[in-house]
């Protein structure tokens, strides 16, 4: 990875402290010293800025990838960490495809592999299809944290698919952007750094599915929220699930009248509207004894990944929280804070909302140990008038979704110190998965959280988990869950469903039953389509639609699982 610009980088290990030391990004270049002779950073006077080449509005210094159907224009900043002192000017140059390779090798991409689906590894993204600005530079000028954007236009064209026949992508592309040269009193956040800019050309629509339109407002009131475990699948794969409204029409087929799609009518919706990200802890502190958030590696990875892992989400319109959970036999819980705990706790978690750009958080309380010896006497009172911190925390704008059981969270079911739980949550569930509960019937043994209007209470938490037992459940041959779901949406008792989970792609899943909503994530209980003349609802678990999801290749056994 030779460069004609050389600049030696001294990196003085004291004033390198954000994020711990410098790590070299591409770790695939062995055998050479990576060295540029140009100057010396100057020696940090008190405080120096830590910068870093990131994709305007990014959280990822390596790489941000942009899923076009068409012309794009990519901004790319120069960001500290703090105001800078003097100005900053950062040099730029464009890669070539050792430096893709380089980054490649290094995030363990492979090639493509027979029956895996398509390549994931990275090329240089054509001449033809990129112009850069006349000028490469960027510069944060003094007491700023941000240079003004560098503008690069990504041309799209039909060649960027590959796969010319079926009009598919086969493998994303990348244009690697090289820091040549700083000038001004930093510390570069990665030696060396490669920015890739990633490209992944939309699939064009076959002639299958060529007018199926994609709508993210729903024409009926129905809220779907869904869990998704960081450290086993990828976030963004909940974008693959979908269903669709259609027409048919009666045409004469031989001898006989048959009932035909009108694929001009047909309308799809993404499945969901809120992704529960899993899982952040609340675990007691060995010193202090109180709660504090324990992070997750998995989930942290995401979070800083964001364009890559959330903002997909996101541009379907859903909202991305985050699931808190009470540690397994952790002592302390929602149900035995102190008054001062709790309004720890509360900043804790509006501070992790308000740093990762969250739109709120979900809140299970099952795994704690109340009982346990060294465990803080349980205060009725506690739940409640934390969700009241919580709420004063994080404002009006950010969700507070609730799973409650028949446990201590049974404390819920009552007024505190005329505080009302319901009163501070958006929506609430029962959390004993795959079984129908409703609360505002007269005859169940459950009773709603007081102050929760029925309109914020979802009747059933599914958890798809691929065994017979749970296909069984929501068979959609005997259809009695999904009927007392329907009955339920009718009478407006069934504002929305939790599906406490989604499954990779596994060789099983892929092959038997991708296409039923029932088997592969729980209820959808809007009404189907008779596919005659009545239009309705039909879900496709696996929403492989090229012109809503542009990315989509096909769907290899394993898609689905994380990719770090």
């Amino acid at each position: 990875m030779k460069r004609n610009n050389e600049l030696r980088i001294r990196l003085r290990a004291a004033g390198f402290g954000l994020l711990g030391a410098a790590a070299v990004l591409f770790a695939g270049c062995e055998g050479e010293e990576f060295v540029r002779d140009g100057g010396e950073m100057p020696l940090p006077a008190g405080d120096t800025p830590t910068g870093a080449l990131y994709a305007e509005g990014g959280y990822d210094p390596e790489l941000q990838d942009f899923a076009i159907c068409q012309d794009e224009v990519v901004s790319v900043v120069y960001r500290l960490n703090y105001p800078a002192t003097e100005d900053v000017t950062v040099t730029l140059s464009v890669g070539t495809q050792e430096d893709v390779d380089a980054y490649n090798d290094a995030k363990g991409l492979r090639d493509v592999i027979e029956n895996l689906g398509g390549c994931k590894r990275y090329r240089l993204l054509p001449e033809t299809n990129y112009e850069l600005p006349e000028a490469m530079t960027l510069t944060v000028p003094k007491g700023k944290t941000e240079s003004e954007p560098l503008f690069i236009a990504v041309i799209y064209d039909k060649a960027l698919l590959q796969d010319m026949l079926q009009l598919r992508m086969n493998y994303p592309w990348m244009l690697p952007l090289q820091v040549e040269s700083i000038q001004g009193n930093i510390l570069p956040l990665i030696a060396d750094q490669q920015f890739g800019i990633g490209i992944r050309p939309g699939n064009l629509p076959s002639s299958s599915n060529g007018e199926m339109k994609l709508a993210t407002e729903k024409p009926r009131p129905f809220t779907s929220f869904v869990f998704v475990d960081c450290r086993v699948v990828n976030p963004s794969y909940v974008i693959y699930y979908g269903y669709k409204e259609s027409l048919y029409e009666a045409k004469q087929i031989g001898s006989k009248i048959r009932y035909v799609e009108n694929r001009e009518t047909i309308t799809c919706y993404p499945m969901f509207d809120v992704e529960c990200l899993r899982p952040l802890f609340i675990a007691q502190d060995a010193v202090t004894q109180g709660a504090v958030l324990q992070t997750d590696p998995d989930l942290m990875y995401v979070l800083t990944h964001q364009e890559r892992y959330v903002d997909p989400q996101r541009k379907l319109d859903m909202k991305v929280c985050v699931s808190i959970e009470t540690q397994a036999k952790s002592p302390v819980g929602l149900c035995n804070l102190s008054e001062e705990n709790r309004s720890s706790l509360a900043w804790q978690i509006a501070n992790f909302v308000k740093k990762y750009g969250l739109d709120g958080v979900a809140l299970n309380d099952k795994g704690a140990n109340y009982a346990v010896e060294r465990a803080p006497a349980v205060d009725k009172s506690s739940y409640t008038k934390f969700l009241k911190a919580l709420r004063e925390a994080l404002g009006n704008d950010k969700l507070i979704l609730l799973s409650y059981d028949f446990d201590e969270n049974s404390a819920l079911y009552e007024a505190h110190d005329g505080l009302q739980a319901g009163d501070y949550l958006d929506f609430a569930w029962w959390g004993t998965e795959n079984e129908l509960c409703t609360p505002y019937d007269p005859e169940s043994p459950v009773t709603p959280i007081a102050g929760l209007d029925k309109s914020k209470f979802a009747p059933i938490a599914g958890n798809p988990v691929d065994t017979p037992e749970f296909k069984d459940f929501w068979d959609t041959q005997s259809n009695q869950n999904t009927q007392k779901l329907k009955d339920l949406y009718d009478t407006g008792d069934c504002p929305g469903a939790v599906c406490l989970g989604i499954l990779a792609r596994t060789q099983n899943f892929a092959e038997s039953y991708q296409q039923e909503i029932p088997s592969a994530i729980g209820p959808i209980p809007l009404h189907e389509t008779d596919r005659k003349t009545k239009p309705g609802w039909y879900g496709q678990a696996f929403f492989a639609m090229e012109i809503s999801i542009p990315e989509w290749t096909g769907g290899a056994y394993g898609a689905g699982l994380k990719d770090w």
